[in-house]
């Protein structure tokens, strides 16, 4: 679990309870990790002859974000007369990090600041080099492409508060037992320069002139990358020309013009922030950086879903923010596989991920997640009706738009009238579900759409393809007493009744096809279509009813969230048997805004709602991928983008004035109503 999350697009940071950096990503987000697993890069007080790691159970700690790519700590000892305040930023485009530390106390003579680097440069602990170099006060590390480069920066009032200062860095073998402290002296033990598994700390002392005494000690900690040495000292003479001020201000005022209002504390705007740090500038967009989850699996979420990553991007868009979706759709032509698939997850560089789909299928049938694909068609028409960028989507069209739905249109069975088996939303059974087959229906007509505009002939077949899926829907996954199955269960084909919450999204997408209609020139396929469509409504009533029953979870007088389905064993508590599983945050918005979507929630329950989901998180507004039934702790991994952009297509759905695809409007601030139920609306 991470209290914060830093980034630029090609910088990641994450930072445990105790601040100390566990995730460290350059120049790639999520692709290599220079943090070793288990690494302490912790910082250290010297206080009264002793040394003192902050964070842990001895400390007490409170965080926040602020104004731009911003977080802020506050960190009291329980037992010492300590606090240290640090505030920690990102550069908006430089590969800089900059953490200004404020250490108060009592009325001492000495006073320290150690910061310890212990690095996997590469995600690889063999080969590393350390060095300090005393004439520029510069340290570095470095292995291949890959430097960093660190400075501290005293506060220039120390020395006129007759204090004198110096500063000191060392590097150790950690089989040596690393860097030696002096607790008596507050020094150091290593070399100016070493190599393999090493690590290194970085020393402010100050104590006052002639038995003056000191409170106060206030320090700047820079450090910058870059695929060179050179490069490194050019970014970090950019961050130190700045000084920590002028980053921050810089910073403020970049998401202040990408948001149009900043609010610090906004629950809203920190959602934004948290999914613009898992897009890489290279166009993926992954589902989370937080590498915790190792220890369980020795796999982690850093991966490129198709399927997260196309519903992030797409509340991007509705957000104000389609240029994160224009990457990633970029990204998606690039990955499609020639067959005009997704394969389960890619790494961010585009290359495909680790999965556990089996390639042991019936001839003519694929390991794939078909949905995945059908997503991000959806996502290229929800860009174009955005930006009107039609020059962009002209380009991926014969690439991407054509290829995908070339592919969906030709994995079909039943004479075209239901998709071919594939591998649920949930990644767990294959079958033919009702989920991929609505997402597929709403993509074809989406395609059909997008080929009209730019005068493709692909229309009419895209048209014809949409309305026979739909047509399979009414009459094979869905019946009027029950409304729709899960879908039909392999190899028997037989219908599978279990409630999975998957299905809250089918009138969604219907809706998106019924919007669609409207939109493309008449035709027998289109006009069939909107006959069938007048059909579902009931059906998706039903279904909704039923669901609700079944997976809302219950362990008090309040509901708690929605279950994945009936029976879920993801992450599941002990003794929680009569729960259907843990609630998700994405599964109770798809809850909420089906249920809005069809009348039976009104703005207020969704509000209502919106209180949950920050109660339900980690305090500075950390979303994870679900909680426990029982308790209520947080599982799995955090931050999960897919729930951050849950929180965002709720927010927005409410602001919506009117049409399934008008721009919504940015929160407004209310200063003057402190605890507005929507934070920052």
């Amino acid at each position: 679990m991470r209290l914060c999350v830093l980034g630029n697009g090609s910088l990641f940071l994450g930072f445990d309870p105790e601040a100390r950096t566990r995730e460290m990503f350059w120049p790639v987000v999520g692709l290599a990790n220079h943090v070793g697993e288990g690494a302490d890069n912790a910082c250290l007080v010297w206080y009264d002859g002793t040394f003192h790691q902050v964070g842990g159970d001895s400390w007490y700690t409170q965080g926040k974000y602020g104004k731009g790519m911003r977080f802020d700590w506050l960190l009291r000892h329980r037992r010492l007369p300590l606090s240290v305040r640090m505030c920690d930023c990102v550069a908006p485009y430089n590969p800089l990090w900059v953490r200004e530390v404020r250490l108060e106390c009592r009325t001492t003579g000495k006073l320290g600041l150690y910061f310890r680097q212990h690095y996997h440069l590469g995600e690889n602990p063999t080969g590393e080099c350390g060095f300090f170099d005393a004439r520029a006060g510069r340290l570095y590390h470095y292995k291949g492409p890959c430097w960093v480069a660190i400075a501290v920066i005293l506060d220039d009032t120390l020395e006129a508060e007759n204090s004198r200062c110096t500063t000191h860095a060392a590097v150790a073998k950690m089989r040596d037992g690393g860097v030696r402290l002096v607790p008596e002296t507050g020094g150091i033990s290593g070399k100016s320069m070493d190599h393999g598994l090493i690590e290194s700390i970085y020393k402010v002392r100050c104590e006052g002139h002639r038995g003056a005494t000191l409170n106060t000690l206030k320090a700047t900690y820079f450090m910058a990358f870059g695929a060179t040495k050179r490069d490194a000292d050019l970014a970090l003479d950019k961050g130190l020309e700045s000084g920590f001020k002028g980053i921050c201000r810089r910073s403020a005022k970049y998401w202040g013009g990408r948001l149009g209002c900043d609010s610090s504390g906004s629950f809203y705007t920190t959602s934004i922030k948290l999914v613009a740090t898992h897009c890489d500038r290279g166009g993926g967009i992954l589902a989370s950086c937080d590498t915790d989850i190792m220890g369980d699996y020795r796999d982690h979420y850093s991966y490129v879903w198709p399927r997260d990553a196309a519903m992030c991007a797409s509340s991007m868009i509705k957000a104000g923010l389609p240029q994160y979706a224009k990457r990633y759709l970029a990204f998606s032509a690039q990955t499609l596989s020639q067959g005009g698939f997704f394969w389960q997850r890619y790494r961010p560089d585009g290359t495909r991920g680790s999965g556990w789909h089996s390639p042991d299928l019936p001839f003519g049938e694929l390991p794939i997640q078909e949905d995945q694909v059908a997503l991000a068609v959806l996502t290229a028409l929800e860009y174009l009706d955005n930006t009107q960028d039609l020059d962009f989507i002209n380009e991926i069209y014969p690439r991407f738009v054509k290829k995908a739905a070339g592919f969906i249109q030709e994995y079909r069975t039943q004479g075209g009238c239901l998709v071919k088996p594939s591998f649920d939303l949930w990644e767990e059974r294959r079958g033919i579900f009702s989920f991929t087959q609505a997402v597929s229906a709403a993509a074809l007509m989406a395609s059909a759409r997008i080929a009209w505009l730019l005068h493709e002939r692909d229309y009419a077949a895209f048209c014809e393809a949409s309305s026979e899926l739909l047509h399979g829907l009414y009459s094979d996954l869905s019946d009027d007493r029950l409304g729709f199955s899960r879908g039909l269960v392999m190899p028997a084909s037989c219908p599978d009744w279990t409630e999975d919450a998957s299905l809250f999204m089918v009138p969604v997408l219907l809706s998106k096809i019924e919007g669609l209609c409207n939109k493309v020139p008449g035709s027998s396929a289109v006009e069939r279509t909107k006959c069938l469509l007048k059909h579902f409504r009931p059906r998706s009533i039903t279904t909704w009813k039923r669901l609700e029953k079944a997976l809302m979870v219950k362990t008090g007088p309040e509901p708690n969230g929605i279950a994945r389905y009936a029976g879920d064993w993801y992450w599941r508590p002990e003794g929680s048997h009569d729960l259907s599983g843990n609630p998700w945050f994405v599964t109770t918005a798809w809850y909420l805004i089906s249920g809005y979507l069809l009348n039976l929630l009104g703005k207020e329950d969704i509000v209502a709602w919106l209180a949950w989901f920050r109660k339900n998180s980690l305090g500075p507004g950390i979303l994870p991928e679900q909680v426990d039934g029982l308790t209520g702790a947080p599982l799995s991994v955090a931050p999960l983008a897919w729930s951050h952009s849950a929180y965002i297509d709720l927010v927005n759905l409410i602001q919506v004035e009117s049409g399934a695809y008008a721009k919504p409007q940015l929160p407004r601030i209310r200063r003057k109503r402190r605890n507005s139920a929507i934070q920052g609306e």
